[in-house]
């Protein structure tokens, strides 16, 4: 199934996603999450901090440009959680990100050090430009569909042939993930919630502060960026690969 444009703009959204990630042959750097080797967990780590490092940024420049209250409040609500508390873990997920690199072999100096990867500095420079250049509604979209990629509805779509969603509990309790990062990829269960209701909040402005047809090209522009974030996790694991043997 193509994507429809009769489809509500969130299910036109998921529906991209699944046909372009969650296919026959989805990219190395994703599938490899439901296969996971120790070079990958640390790659996984250290290129999704340099994502982490842009993320509030780039919603700030939403709060920033939008009028509307119900838009800064789901924003200020999602970056608490990132930043500062989520119940789930009792603290912020960028902390748990960092004890994570840990749990799989790497210093947190060495995370926040970076450098990232090409493929994903092409990605972030990227993302910051939509921040800075585009109407707040379309980085709105651009960002969030960032998390959709964990939206447990995606298995519900036409064309979803992997085994997994990152946060299922049934993979992660026998996965072979150190206990951090386990923990870490759990937090994404909260990104169904966090992606549908940006995305509600999209199709509602869009054609006040845009239009839906200038959302959608951002939209997938976002999804070019993440399709490079996945391609430097899978080089960032290669060049692991003799640290992080087995």
């Amino acid at each position: 199934m193509g994507v429809g444009t009769l489809l509500p703009l969130p299910d036109r959204m998921r529906q991209y996603i699944v046909d372009r990630f969650y296919g026959p042959r989805p990219p190395e750097g994703l599938a490899r999450l439901f296969s996971p080797d120790r070079a990958y967990q640390a790659a996984l780590v250290f290129e999704h901090w340099q994502f982490l490092t842009g993320f509030p940024r780039w919603v700030g420049s939403i709060i920033a440009g939008t009028p509307h209250l119900d838009v800064i409040s789901y924003e200020v609500d999602n970056l608490y959680g990132e930043l500062i508390h989520d119940p789930s873990v009792h603290g912020g997920h960028y902390g748990l990100v960092l004890d994570a690199g840990e749990d799989a072999g790497l210093s947190r100096e060495e995370i926040q050090r970076g450098p990232p990867g090409p493929k994903m500095a092409r990605a972030l420079e990227d993302w910051y430009s939509i921040a800075r250049d585009r109407p707040w509604v379309e980085t709105m979209a651009a960002v969030h569909a960032t998390e959709m990629l964990a939206d447990q509805r995606l298995r519900d779509r036409p064309g979803y042939h992997l085994p997994h969603l990152m946060g299922d509990d049934s993979f992660l309790q026998g996965s072979p993930y150190a206990p951090q990062v386990r923990k870490f990829l759990a937090t994404t269960r909260a990104d169904t919630e966090h992606a549908g209701r940006a995305a509600e909040l999209v199709a509602r402005y869009a054609g006040e502060a845009s239009s839906e047809e200038a959302v959608w090209r951002t939209f997938v522009r976002s999804m070019d960026n993440m399709a490079l974030y996945f391609e430097a996790i899978a080089e960032r694991r290669r060049a692991f690969l003799e640290r992080f043997p087995g």
